[in-house]
C-alpha cells in the first residue's frame, strides 16, 4: 500500500522518463499491461469466444512495447540534450516524432519476420497483426505526447530559471562593466588628459569632453537591456577607442571590416568594451609596440575581434570576463564563443544574435 501511495505521489512523467530502478519497474509492468490489453481486445474483435487461446503473440506483443517504449525514452533523452524546447519547438517535434515512427516500424518488421511460420497459417493473422499494429501506433502517439509534455513544461521550467539567472548575470556583468569604465585609474586617467588638452588644446578637450560623456551615457543606458544592435556598440566602442588614443599617443588603432547588414544584428551590451579592456589590460602599448584591434566576421557570420599579442609579463588575470561573456552568450541564445590564441594574435568570435 505505501508503494502504491509512493507511486501516486510521484508524476506520471517521471515514471515514464526515470531511470531509477525501481520507476523503471513500474514502466515496464504499465506498458506490459497496456500490451497484453490491447491483444486481449483484438483478440475478443476477432476471436470473441476463445481470448488467450495462443499466448506467442502477447509474448511478442509484450517485447515489441516494452522495445518502442524504451525506444521512445532514448529518443526523447537524445533531443532533449541535443535540440532543446527553448529554441527550437517545431523542429523538434518533427524530428523526434519522425525517429518514434521509424523506431516503431523497425520494431513491427522485425516483429512480423521473427513471428514462428505456424502463426501466419491462421486465418487472422493479417487481421490480428495489423490491429495491434495500429493500436500499438495509437500507444506511440499517446507515449510520446506524454513525453512532449513533460519535456516542454520541465524545459519551460527551466527557462524561466534560465531568465532569472540571466538577469542576476547581466546584473554581475554590468556591475563589472561598470567597475571597468568607472573605475578610479580609468577615471583619474581621463580627468588627467582632460585636463592636459584643456591647457593645451582647448578644441581637442572639447572634443575629448563630449567622447567622455558619450561613453558614460551609453554605460548607463545599457543598464535595462539583454541584447543591442552591433551598430550602437561600434560607435561607442569608436568614442571608448578615442579616450584611449588621446591618452596613449595614438599607439592603439581600431579597424572595423563589417557589412551594413551585419552591423544590423544584436549582440549583448559591452562586449566589445570588454574586449577592448581585455587586449589593453594583457598587453604592451606604446608608439614603438602600437596595439591594433580587428573587428571583422568570418565565413559562417560570427563577430571576429582579433588583435595582436605584445603580451606583458607581470599581468595577473583569473579570466573572469570572457567567462563571463561565455556564459552569457550560452543562456541568451544557447551557442558557445570561441576565445583564443592563434599565430601571435587573440582571437575571440562571436555568434551574432538576432532581434
Amino acid at each position: 500500500m505505501h508503494e502504491i501511495v509512493s507511486l501516486h505521489k510521484t508524476c506520471v512523467s517521471d515514471l515514464f522518463m526515470s531511470g531509477n530502478p525501481k520507476y523503471t519497474l513500474w514502466r515496464l509492468s504499465i506498458v506490459t499491461f497496456i500490451a497484453v490489453l490491447i491483444l486481449f481486445v483484438v483478440d475478443l474483435l476477432l476471436t470473441p469466444f476463445k481470448p488467450f487461446h495462443d499466448l506467442i503473440p502477447y509474448i511478442y506483443a509484450i517485447v515489441a512495447f516494452n522495445l518502442v517504449s524504451e525506444g521512445n525514452i532514448l529518443i526523447n533523452r537524445h533531443f532533449d540534450k541535443h535540440s532543446p524546447w527553448f529554441f527550437k519547438v517545431l523542429p523538434r517535434i518533427i524530428k523526434q516524432l519522425s525517429w518514434s515512427l521509424f523506431w516503431t516500424t523497425i520494431v513491427g518488421v522485425i516483429g512480423y519476420w521473427i513471428i514462428p511460420k505456424k502463426q501466419y497459417e491462421t486465418g487472422l493473422f493479417l487481421k490480428t497483426f495489423s490491429l495491434v499494429f495500429m493500436f500499438g501506433a495509437l500507444f506511440v502517439l499517446i507515449f510520446n505526447a506524454i513525453l512532449f509534455i513533460r519535456s516542454f513544461i520541465q524545459n519551460w521550467k527551466s527557462s524561466f530559471e534560465e531568465n532569472e539567472k540571466i538577469k542576476r548575470e547581466k546584473l554581475k556583468s554590468d556591475y563589472m562593466a561598470l567597475q571597468n569604465q568607472l573605475n578610479p585609474h580609468f577615471l583619474f586617467n581621463s580627468l588627467s588628459v582632460l585636463i592636459s588638452e584643456i591647457r593645451f588644446d582647448p578644441p581637442k578637450a572639447e572634443e575629448f569632453a563630449r567622447k567622455m560623456a558619450e561613453v558614460y551615457r551609453y554605460v548607463l543606458q545599457c543598464k535595462d537591456v539583454m541584447s543591442i544592435p552591433l551598430k550602437q556598440e561600434l560607435q561607442f566602442i569608436d568614442n571608448y577607442i578615442y579616450l584611449h588614443q588621446i591618452r596613449l599617443g595614438g599607439a592603439i588603432h581600431l579597424n572595423v571590416e563589417l557589412s551594413q547588414e551585419e552591423q544590423l544584428k544584436m549582440i549583448p551590451p559591452l562586449t566589445l568594451q570588454l574586449l577592448v579592456e581585455n587586449a589593453l589590460k594583457h598587453n604592451k602599448v606604446s608608439l614603438k609596440e602600437p596595439l591594433t584591434i580587428i573587428i571583422t566576421s568570418d565565413n559562417s557570420g560570427q563577430l571576429v575581434v582579433i588583435n595582436n599579442l605584445q603580451t606583458k609579463k607581470t599581468t595577473y588575470s583569473t579570466g573572469t570576463g570572457l567567462k563571463n561573456l561565455s556564459e552569457r552568450y550560452r543562456l541568451l541564445s544557447g551557442k558557445k564563443i570561441f576565445f583564443g590564441e592563434e599565430d601571435n594574435q587573440y582571437k575571440v568570435v562571436l555568434p551574432l544574435l538576432n532581434e
